[in-house]
């Protein structure tokens, strides 16, 4: 029985870089099992989830979403109930974005990372290690996933984060190759429509190339044929695609 998405809860993370004082509001949405309860020393996976450039904002609403139709991934995780799942929203404006505004998405792969992220994934990152704190978190199953602005932010973060991650879902984003040999100890199975004129599929056929040139062994790559940029429709209706998730540990 699907679950409504609404039920997860709204909250706002105060973000603040100490060393240039710049400030922010992230809005982000949070589900707890029903079973949970922080007092006890019972411990969940974690699902971080990065929305694309359809869905900035501070309304706390679109981020759960797919330009305001089904999110069929999420609901899939909240069907188990047995996951807290971590939906930040980025505002639309450029500096808050999880990746720079300016990188050319017609290009695919970006060459590298700059010294710091965003404001906006840093402060998406700071969200992240707020849960990992937390004691509820079963840190050898922490799971990622993104679609578009989305996916090139959540192959940023699993690269900056590596040693975190067990498994991650990206979906016609993009990465950086050349920093591939970070993420060989990470399950991926990454998703691209091969007619995508946003975001072109060489962006993952190239992150998936390269991780299997530095000897990663637990990287897969979709292709799905015929489609668009919308490739989270077809992706997250992949057979199977939830149970290879929850087999994944660190």
């Amino acid at each position: 029985m699907e679950i409504n998405v609404d039920i997860m809860h709204k909250k706002i993370y105060a973000y603040k870089n100490e060393k240039t004082n710049v400030a922010f509001d992230l809005p982000y949405r949070v589900y707890y099992p029903s079973d949970y309860n922080a007092e006890d020393q019972k411990t969940y996976p974690l699902f971080f989830f990065l929305h694309g450039h359809g869905e900035c904002g501070v309304d706390n609403e679109q981020q759960i979403r797919v330009l305001g139709k089904e999110h069929r991934l999420i609901n899939m995780i909240l069907e188990r109930d047995d996951t807290i799942i971590v939906a930040p929203q980025c505002p639309c404006s450029p500096p808050h974005e999880w990746v720079p505004l300016y990188h050319a998405w017609g290009t695919g792969s970006r060459e590298a990372l700059t010294e710091e992220p965003t404001i906006g994934l840093a402060a998406a990152n700071e969200l992240l290690d707020l849960f990992l704190a937390s004691g509820k978190i079963d840190l050898s199953r922490v799971y990622g996933g993104g679609i578009s602005m989305g996916g090139y932010g959540i192959w940023e973060l699993i690269t900056r984060r590596f040693e975190v991650f067990a498994a991650c879902i990206p979906v016609c984003g993009a990465g950086v190759p050349s920093l591939a040999s970070r993420l060989t100890d990470i399950a991926i199975w990454a998703f691209h429509g091969d007619r995508d004129d946003t975001v072109p599929p060489s962006g993952s056929r190239d992150m998936y190339n390269a991780i299997l040139a530095a000897g990663g062994q637990k990287v897969r790559y979709t292709e799905l044929p015929g489609v668009w940029h919308d490739s989270w429709i077809k992706a997250y209706k992949t057979e199977g695609l939830v149970d290879w998730l929850y087999e994944q540990h660190k």
